[in-house]
């Protein structure tokens, strides 16, 4: 790089960059790959630029957690919120968002579990999310009319599930998993009602719509 483009970079590289390069070297090689000169390279810019936005290389590393707790756990709040008090629907839109918005990326979680076996700082912010997650899926199993007691078990199951499915890399099509979604509903949630989905696109539909009239889980 010459002196003028350096100094372009320079200028404007935000922190917003820094942490989406930060993020994709995490999730490709993990936390040992992110590294200042690695970095700058993938940016086409100097080091010196990064000193520009931060401090040291931890600061940069403290806004890809806070980056990630709130990328991978936002949508779902948002999500369950708009979806109104059904308990169902709830539930349908927290599917919606693992499986079809492309919100989250597993790898990311994937990633942040990894590096948090080393990361004491990392192994705090992953463990606030994971209890924020499971309050979350709490609410929505007691709106669904669960006690206490089996509204815990069922999120831990569901969030221990999909924890699951991400770390094991399980190959499925979207296809193939919308296909299996009324058996894990059966399962989560007691419900039956998705098995009147014959295919793929019916499931897909449900998701979005957020159920039809007379399954008791109604259209918005």
């Amino acid at each position: 790089m010459n002196q003028k483009d350096a100094s372009s970079a320079t200028r404007t590289l935000t922190r917003d960059d820094w942490v989406k390069a930060a993020r994709t070297v995490l999730i490709e090689k993990g936390i040992s790959g992110v590294r200042l000169r690695s970095l700058s390279e993938s940016l086409n810019a100097t080091t010196g630029a990064f000193y520009w936005q931060y401090r040291k290389l931890e600061d940069l590393l403290e806004d890809v957690r806070q980056d990630w707790a709130r990328t991978n756990s936002d949508p779902f709040t948002e999500a369950i919120e708009a979806a109104g008090p059904d308990g169902m629907r709830q539930y349908l839109a927290y599917v919606r968002v693992l499986v079809l918005d492309g919100t989250v990326d597993p790898r990311y979680d994937n990633a942040i579990r990894d590096w948090a076996h080393s990361s004491p700082r990392t192994a705090e912010v992953l463990k606030t999310i994971e209890i924020k997650r499971i309050d979350q899926l709490t609410s929505v199993f007691k709106a669904m009319g669960f006690q206490d007691k089996a509204a815990i078990i069922r999120a831990r199951v569901t969030y221990f599930h999909q924890t699951g499915y991400n770390a094991m890399q399980i190959k499925e099509t979207q296809e193939e998993r919308l296909r299996n979604l009324p058996y894990y509903a059966e399962v989560l949630t007691d419900s039956t009602v998705m098995h009147r989905l014959p295919t793929p696109d019916d499931v897909r539909n449900f998701l979005l719509t957020g159920g039809f009239p007379d399954s008791g889980v109604e259209k918005s």
